[in-house]
């Protein structure tokens, strides 16, 4: 329990040159009166950061009211402290057991992967802490020793298991050596296990990061160059970018940009700002940002104020810098602050100074939005716990003295840090409303983080006006897969298997500093598979509907035979198998009762595309079918010939036959669908073989004189009909074949041979034998 206490004057921030100072708007030092349960643990080593400097690092998300009140954040010191609530309660320094750590353990890099826990790097080893319970998990799979850790964090709201993994994805690595001997980890889980990561470059130079630009579908290495490459290319530092093999940016270089001006100092970034593609690198001599993803770093400029006449920073260095979702402080070495908003050009205005800051305890972070609270831990009169003295200071008032204007009064949008979908051939929607100040024409800017996969068309209209008279305009954007938009060129689009995300952020650049509230809008895309689509097959008459088979007995344990003779568990419809007949138990519960099929009529299931739980269209896709027990009495239509096929159409068999396991769940999906239309595929040797693609034309399904029950899972392999994987398995029965004759056909067609010769036979000697049976009397004429 945490109670805050208004402490006497501790901070005050003075403007320079004006003889006056601001005091805090919220002073307080909070400390615990209950402090068991943070008792420091016998046998432990306590943990130390390894920087002379503190740093604080707040868990990305915890700005987003939408993930709870946990808000954990770490201050990394002399001490390492761990709080749940924001340091609103007093906490004992950080404490690895002994057994793990003995003599020392000095942490150099920290990430979150959740909302109460983070992996750690402690002498060179990367452990996962758990705040609660207070438990150390090494981590495994780290062959060498680390000293960084990387990774980013999608804060939408929404249901995307895309999105969630996203934070789990995680990079350790180690910096100072060369690309080429630089050893790097990466763990898909969380940290909990790593592999190691095998990129084949040719990069001459030292290894500086290791970043995850999820909203660009890429990783980029930042390398620094201490010398002009053989091509010419001059010394500095520069992102070199990898992804996929479809990607077209696999092998891409940013621009040159200078990091380390005067020799070796640690490297600080901030990378996980709303996946928007900002990444902020500082040293405490320079200080670079970048909008896009580092394809190009720019130096922060400093406004001019009749403050502070200068625009760039003193020349003393940089001590903190901190962010939160749309604003930047910046912490000088001579303690003066600057404050402003994350843009497309990132402007700052010179705040306060104040000589009384111990830059070996303060750190600063955002609590809440135009709020910066400075913050340093101090040793508790009462207990061996450490409390926490927090001045927060109101930026806007500070922004309204040093007379920085805002030109616009509104700028909102309902579609603000929400995840949307777009399959293919599919557009997306979203309106923004803005109004500017009398006067002023700012303009909203629209950006996508990743325009090879994102494309969007944008108008504004004026539809109203405020209370106060002023003009209210209507932003409308839309929103398509890149490469179905006609915008690009074909080699400029990604994304086209497996679909990619990108974010789309409404802002106006030149708003001014002023505009303290506000905050860019800001949306996730995923161009990929919504979560609720999915296909289901249309019954119009079921089996159960006829009569043939009651739904009770379905429900009660049915089970049915498969005759030896019409399955293959290999499903290479092979014939004549040694093998026993097949039990199977009906799965009521997800076939429901089987549609009925009549054994003479051509047939295809008609397929339904399904979303939020509503019907949406009747699928016109390429698909294709197997029985899920290896059935293999059945047969198609038609034949490559008949759909005048240009290449050799691709089949089961040939599929199955070239995996190692065969598996036909795998074998034949969108991923690897060729279509026979290509004239590019292989050359069409066998015209009469039959074609076993449905939909999209008149093949069909027939069957031979034969009632029972099939179990099929059709797969949608049309690679350009949507980006997931849909597939359905449903059951039907086929009925109206005749029982099967047990008798010989040779002797049954002998036997009504000699059946009807012998009745012509008496046809023709009945009557003359009638005629010598007359009395012999009787005379004839």
């Amino acid at each position: 329990m945490a109670l805050p206490w208004l402490a006497a004057p501790w901070l005050w921030l003075c403007w320079l040159g004006s003889g006056g100072c601001l005091r805090c708007g919220d002073e307080r030092l909070v400390y615990s009166i209950t402090f068991a349960k943070d008792a420091k643990a016998a046998r432990c080593t306590q943990v130390s950061y390894n920087r002379t400097k503190p740093i604080l690092l707040q868990h990305p998300c915890s700005q987003y009211h939408f993930w709870g009140k946990q808000k954990i954040s770490v201050y990394l010191g002399k001490d390492v402290f761990i709080s749940m609530t924001t340091f609103e309660s007093s906490l004992s320094p950080l404490s690895i057991p002994e057994e793990l750590e003995a003599k020392e353990a000095v942490v150099s890099a920290i990430a979150f992967v959740h909302t109460d826990r983070v992996s750690m790097v402690i002498n060179g080893r990367v452990y996962l802490y758990f705040k609660s319970p207070d438990r150390w998990v090494p981590s495994a799979g780290v062959s060498s020793s680390v000293s960084e850790l990387s990774n980013v964090h999608c804060c939408y709201t929404g249901e995307d298991s895309q999105c969630k993994m996203v934070s789990w994805t995680l990079f350790a690595y180690d910096t100072g050596h060369s690309v080429s001997d630089s050893h790097i980890f990466l763990s898909k889980d969380g940290g909990y296990t790593f592999t190691r990561v095998q990129i084949s470059t040719g990069e001459q130079g030292v290894l500086l990061g290791v970043y995850n630009f999820i909203s660009f579908g890429l990783t980029g290495l930042l390398i620094n160059r201490t010398e002009e490459d053989e091509t010419g290319k001059a010394a500095g530092a520069y992102f070199r970018y990898f992804g996929t093999e479809n990607n077209h940016m696999s092998s891409y270089s940013s621009a040159i940009f200078h990091l380390l001006s005067k020799g070796p100092a640690k490297l600080w970034s901030i990378h996980s700002l709303g996946l928007r593609g900002f990444i902020i690198l500082w040293t405490t001599d320079i200080l670079l940002i970048s909008s896009n993803n580092g394809l190009i770093m720019d130096e922060v400029t400093v406004m001019p104020t009749k403050k502070f006449q200068n625009t760039t920073f003193p020349d003393s260095g940089f001590s903190l810098v901190t962010v939160s979702r749309s604003e930047i402080a910046v912490l000088t070495q001579d303690r003066q602050i600057f404050y402003g908003s994350l843009s497309l050009v990132t402007t700052v205005v010179y705040i306060a100074t104040d000589k009384s800051i111990d830059l070996n305890t303060t750190v600063m972070l955002f609590e809440e939005r135009g709020w910066l609270t400075l913050l340093s831990p101090v040793i508790s009169n009462f207990s061996q716990l450490y409390d926490f003295k927090k001045c927060k200071f109101n930026l806007q008032l500070a922004i309204w003295r040093s007379q920085q204007s805002c030109d616009v009064e509104i700028l909102e949008g309902d579609f603000q840090n929400k995840i949307y979908y777009i399959d293919m051939h599919e557009n997306l929607t979203l309106n923004a409303t803005f109004v500017p100040k009398p006067g002023k024409r700012s303009i909203p800017l629209v950006t996508v983080s990743n325009p090879h996969v994102l494309a969007f068309s944008a108008k504004i209209l004026e539809i109203g006006f405020t209370y106060d008279g002023n003009t209210k305009y209507l932003l409308h954007i839309d929103l398509q897969q890149q490469y179905f938009s006609g915008f690009a060129e074909r080699d400029f689009c990604d994304g086209l298997l497996d679909g990619e995300i990108s974010t789309v952020t409404v802002d106006i650049p030149d708003k001014g500093i002023g505009c303290v509230d506000v905050a860019p809008l800001t949306a996730l895309v995923a161009v990929s598979c919504p979560p609720t689509k999915h296909i289901r097959i249309f019954k119009n008459i079921t089996a159960c509907d006829k009569g043939l088979i009651q739904e009770a007995v379905l429900k009660n344990n049915f089970s049915y035979t498969i005759s030896y003779e019409i399955y293959d568990p290999q499903f290479l419809a092979r014939p004549n198998i040694q093998q026993d007949n097949l039990q199977i138990k009906y799965d009521f519960k997800n076939l429901g009762c089987p549609l009925l099929v009549y054994y003479k009529n051509p047939w295809v299931p008609i397929l339904e595309l399904w979303e939020n739980g509503a019907f949406q269209k009747h699928v016109s896709a390429e698909f294709v079918m197997f029985e899920i027990n290896g059935m293999h009495n059945y047969d198609y239509l038609l034949t490559a010939s008949d759909v005048n096929c240009f290449s050799q159409p691709q089949n089961w068999t040939a599929l199955l036959k070239e995996q190692e396991s065969p598996d036909p769940h795998t074998a034949w999906t969108r991923r690897n669908y060729m279509s026979c239309k290509n004239r590019n595929g292989p050359e069409l040797k066998w015209p009469s073989v039959k074609y076993q693609v449905l939909g999209g034309g008149k093949n069909k399904i027939i069957f031979p004189p034969y009632n029972g029950l099939y179990v099929f899972k059709a797969i949608i392999v049309d690679t350009f009909y949507s980006y997931c994987d849909l597939s359905i398995t449903f059951s039907i029965y086929v009925y109206g074949a005749f029982p099967r004759s047990y008798l010989n056909f040779q002797a049954t067609l002998i036997s009504l041979l000699i059946l009807i010769l012998l009745l012509i036979l008496t046809g023709y000697f009945l009557p003359h034998l009638s005629l010598k049976k007359i009395h012999p009397k009787v005379k004839v004429f």
